[in-house]
C-alpha cells in the first residue's frame, strides 16, 4: 500500500506541474462539473497543497544554490539537518491541515521510519521526504510555509486531467446522498487497482463522486 501512495504522488507531481502551465483560456477549465469548487477539491485532497508547497519549497531552494554555487551542498546540509532536529516543529509542519496535511496515525508511521538504521533506504527516503519542507537560510519554515500562495487554477485543471478519471471525490456528499452507492463496490474501483498494481490498460472511470463524512466515496446520481 506505501508502493501504491508513492506511485499515486509521483503522478500528482506530473499533472500538477503540467497544470501550472497551462494559459487560463485552456479548454479543460470549461469542463468542470457545475458545482466543482477547486478550494472544496484541495480540502478533499490534500495532498495536492502538498505537492504545491513542495514545488515552491523547491523552487525557492533552486535560486539560493544559484546565490551559494559550490557553498550550496554543504550548506544544505547543515540546514536539513538543523531542520530535521527540531522534531515538534518538523511535527507540526507534517499534520498542519494548511502545510503537511497528514494525521497523527501518520506521524507515529514517520516516527518508526525514522528510527530505523541509519542504513535503511525507508529511513533516508523519509528523511529526504521531511526536508522538501524545508526553506534553506530561513529560521521560521513553518510561518513562510504558510505564505505559499494557493494556484486553484491548477488544482481545478488537475481534477479534469487525472482526478475525473481516477475517480477522485470532487465534493462533500449532501444529506440526500448518504445512502448512494459507495466507490469501492463498483466494479470500476478494482479494475483500476489491479492497474495501479500490475500493468495493464488504464481504464476511465466515467463517475462523479462525492465524499461521506465517514470518508467513503459515493456516486452522485
Amino acid at each position: 500500500m506505501k508502493k501504491l501512495h508513492q506511485y499515486m504522488m509521483i503522478l500528482v507531481a506530473g499533472v500538477l506541474s503540467a497544470c501550472g502551465s497551462m494559459s487560463v483560456s485552456d479548454p479543460y477549465a470549461e469542463a468542470l462539473p457545475a458545482d466543482f469548487n477547486a478550494q472544496e477539491y484541495m480540502a478533499l485532497h490534500p495532498e495536492l497543497r502538498v505537492r504545491q508547497i513542495k514545488d515552491f519549497v523547491a523552487d525557492y531552494n533552486s535560486q539560493i544554490k544559484v546565490n551559494l554555487g559550490k557553498d550550496y551542498d554543504a550548506t544544505k546540509k547543515a540546514d536539513d539537518e538543523a531542520f530535521l532536529a527540531n522534531m515538534d516543529v518538523v511535527m507540526a509542519i507534517y499534520t498542519h491541515p494548511q502545510i503537511g496535511g497528514h494525521n497523527a496515525e501518520q506521524w507515529a508511521d514517520v516516527i518508526k521510519d525514522l528510527s530505523l538504521p541509519d542504513t535503511s533506504l525507508l529511513r533516508r527516503e523519509t528523511r529526504s521526504g521531511l526536508t522538501e519542507f524545508n526553506f534553506i537560510g530561513v529560521a521560521d519554515d513553518a510561518g513562510m510555509l504558510l505564505t505559499v500562495p494557493v494556484d486553484y487554477q491548477a488544482i481545478a485543471q488537475q481534477f479534469n486531467i487525472y482526478g475525473r478519471d481516477h475517480g477522485w471525490a470532487y465534493r462533500a456528499c449532501r444529506p440526500e446522498e448518504a445512502a448512494n452507492t459507495p466507490r469501492n463496490s463498483l466494479p470500476i474501483f478494482a479494475q483500476q487497482l489491479n492497474i495501479a498494481e500490475k500493468d495493464g490498460a488504464f481504464i476511465a472511470d466515467s463517475g462523479y463522486y462525492c465524499r461521506d463524512a465517514l470518508g467513503v466515496d459515493r456516486l452522485i446520481q
